[in-house]
């Protein structure tokens, strides 16, 4: 299965990845008990997937919160993460995804933070290249660990072509 993905840091980009691997919850077992109020049917086993959409709808509904850690690229936990930061970059992502990011870039408005309504004062520029990332004052220190990173005050959409 193919996807396309888009990095943040260089929005114009898209890269391509070929999934080798189910995601989610893939080949889950479940059994049912004797003494349960019987939710699921004594003695049944239910096997299951579930798709990393549907996870996060039923994480989002639990009492009890998922922990969170982050790996790197050999498998091992880089670092423990709480939920509620977790579903903070999920929703930086779903909305850079449906257009709000480039929206409110075109409103000059920082796109740094999902629901930031400051006014944009910066335009990023990544080795030499002008993004629509912009950013206000306050969440500028975004980008403060992005290689190549630099700033140059807001730069119109429009005015982009004559750069």
């Amino acid at each position: 299965m193919c996807y396309t993905f888009h990095n943040p840091y260089f929005p114009e980009a898209k890269y391509e990845s070929v999934e080798q691997t189910p995601c989610g919850l893939y080949n889950a077992q479940v059994m049912g008990g004797y003494y349960t109020p019987g939710h699921l049917l004594d003695m049944n086993r239910y096997t299951f997937s579930l798709c990393e959409k549907c996870l996060r709808e039923l994480f989002v509904q639990c009492k009890i919160k998922p922990e969170v850690d982050r790996m790197d690229f050999q498998g091992s936990i880089r670092e423990t993460d709480c939920w509620e930061d977790d579903q903070r970059v999920y929703e930086y992502n779903m909305w850079r995804e449906n257009g709000g990011h480039h929206q409110a870039y075109l409103d000059r408005k920082c796109n740094a933070k999902k629901d930031c309504d400051n006014k944009a004062i910066y335009t990023v520029r990544i080795s030499d290249e002008f993004t629509e990332e912009s950013s206000c004052e306050e969440h500028k220190d975004k980008w403060k660990n992005t290689k190549n990173a630099t700033f140059v005050q807001f730069i119109r959409h429009e005015l982009k072509a004559f750069l």
